[in-house]
């Protein structure tokens, strides 16, 4: 039942942690429930009682230890609980028949323990309702109990019970009770598990995490935030990339440069602080035909090499890896030309024209922030996946994922923009010339 219940929670994480099996850690809360329900099951087992602190509180409330107690009751007996042809595995913490014979009532109880009871509790009408994460749980119980005929004879109703167990603060426990007809516990699992179980059944065969649906928001903080967090915004596991988490709509553009260049002829510009007036364009004389300079061997002289006159989009490459008749079409990123300058302005790029980075930095954070369901990423609250300064990690592993076209680009205000800063860092190493300027 664990399963179904993390895929209604999140199916992405049911994915990752059920499909791709990648490891779940485990926490100081979940110890502490594996502990008491250990005591719990010794205790209604024999009667010895090895109740710790927290169990003993709900002592009061639990049925005389006795043999016709069902404790941990599994589910894959005979018959086993199915449903779309798959059967259930799983343990029942306890069922109590006692009321059977005289009421034609069972009781099916499962432990809770949790940090604040008032806070975390469900409600009778959670318990009863498959649509909601207890209720799943608790419906899947109470129809294996249905599908036990010959143990169970004369059953007419079923009682659900969530026995929770304070573990901070106040010693407390409390007991919350649906009572349900059979007839409801069947209508549920037919109409709200069996179509899940079916939902579950093809989302096993998605081939990458981004196909299976992510449900963005509380379940992402839920007992402690999810593990896979991390995973799922940035595509880390590289089952998914960035594009694929939240953006139903096609991705913005992030500007391209179209013109190409010689990667032979690739080399450091003169450079000039942002504010220098920008230098005058080569005349050339109405009528006169510049012929192109011959192809020397090695690196040309700066004060040599002329400026072409060709409009840049039939200026050819003469890199043997590129043909005349292959490539994407944009000579640029097909040669992969990567060149970043912080703080300044190449003054000399060949046939280039260099792009401003800034666009590129508002769309990725953009992103980063819809997909944590925050308008600004940099005041996420606490109890967001980005908060506590974690957005900066975030934004730089989505910049790394999806970094933008090749090209030559500038990174201008470096020390007033924080989004920057993250995102220039993280692109560094990618690009093959970076130029800082020096005041």
């Amino acid at each position: 039942m664990s399963q179904l219940k993390k895929h209604k929670l999140c199916p992405r994480a049911w994915y990752f942690a059920k499909v791709l099996r990648l490891p779940e850690p485990t926490t100081g809360a979940q110890q502490v429930g594996t502990e008491g329900h250990a005591q719990l099951e010794h205790y209604l087992s024999t009667g010895e009682d090895v109740l710790g602190a927290f169990a003993k509180a709900g002592a009061h409330l639990l049925p005389t230890p006795g043999p016709d107690l069902l404790v941990e009751q599994p589910l894959d007996g005979a018959p086993p609980l199915t449903a779309g042809g798959i059967p259930f595995t799983g343990f029942i913490d306890l069922v109590d028949a006692r009321q059977l014979a005289t009421d034609g009532v069972l009781r099916i109880t499962d432990h809770k323990f949790t940090s604040n009871v008032a806070r975390n509790a469900a409600t009778p009408e959670q318990l009863a309702d498959a649509n909601t994460e207890p209720g799943l749980q608790m419906i899947g119980y109470a129809a294996w109990a249905l599908s036990q005929v010959e143990r169970f004879p004369g059953l007419r109703e079923l009682e659900l019970e969530h026995l929770y167990y304070q573990t901070r603060g106040q010693r407390l426990a409390v007991s919350v009770l649906a009572s349900v007809p059979v007839e409801h516990v069947a209508r549920e699992w037919r109409t709200k598990v069996e179509p899940q179980v079916e939902q579950m059944k093809a989302h096993a065969q998605a081939a990458r995490a981004a196909d299976v649906p992510a449900n963005y928001g509380p379940a992402c903080t839920k007992y402690g935030g999810c593990p896979f967090m991390a995973k799922c915004l940035t595509g880390e596991t590289k089952t998914m990339s960035l594009r694929d988490k939240l953006l139903s709509k096609p991705s913005e553009s992030v500007p391209t440069t179209v013109a190409a260049v010689e990667r032979e002829a690739l080399e450091l510009p003169a450079i000039l602080p942002p504010d220098a007036p920008q230098p005058a364009p080569v005349q050339v004389a109405p009528g006169a035909t510049e012929q192109p300079a011959p192809k020397r061997r090695g690196r040309p002289p700066k004060s040599s090499r002329p400026e072409p006159t060709q409009p840049a989009a039939a200026i050819t490459t003469h890199d043997s890896s590129v043909s005349e008749h292959e490539g994407s079409g944009n000579p640029v990123k097909d040669l992969g030309v990567q060149a970043l300058f912080i703080d300044c302005i190449p003054t000399a790029w060949g046939v280039l024209q260099p792009e401003s980075l800034t666009q590129y930095v508002d769309t990725m954070a953009r992103r980063v922030s819809q997909a944590a369901g925050v308008d600004d990423l940099r005041f996420a609250g606490s109890d967001s996946s980005l908060g506590f300064g974690k957005w900066k990690g975030a934004l730089a592993m989505a910049v790394r994922d999806d970094p933008p076209p090749p090209g030559v680009y500038l990174a201008l205000g470096l020390a007033h923009s924080e989004l920057m800063q993250v995102v220039v860092e993280a692109l560094e190493p990618s690009f093959g010339v970076v130029v800082r300027g020096v005041r």
